[in-house]
């Protein structure tokens, strides 16, 4: 599962509304679930960002794109090394309840 965390933290280059926010993620077939526009920097940053942060002892993004997670299908959260073989990696990995355990966090409906 993909979240994209929408912020205007970083030169301001992200839509100011999240109904603009929503209609680009699906003019691009965004293949996830965005939040609602936020900050990834502090305390402000949504409650599922800080938690992938802790897991991994992440420091704040000094630019967009730069905060990158991956969760594996048994819970562990990590930030990837290398992108594309961390995720053909989880994809094999075995299936578990994390799928069905997301909570309603602030998501653009």
């Amino acid at each position: 599962m993909i979240f994209g965390f929408p912020s205007r933290e970083f030169g301001w280059q992200e839509f100011a509304k999240n109904d603009a926010i929503a209609e680009f993620a699906k003019k691009k077939e965004f293949p996830g679930i965005m939040m609602k526009l936020g900050k990834v920097k502090g305390e402000e940053a949504p409650e599922l960002w800080r938690f992938f942060q802790d897991e991994t002892d992440a420091a704040d993004p000094l630019w967009n794109f730069q905060g990158k997670f991956l969760v594996s299908k048994t819970g562990v959260v990590s930030e990837p090394t290398n992108v594309v073989a961390d995720i053909d990696y989880l994809i094999n990995e075995e299936s578990s309840e994390v799928e069905n355990s997301i909570h309603s966090f602030d998501i653009i409906p």
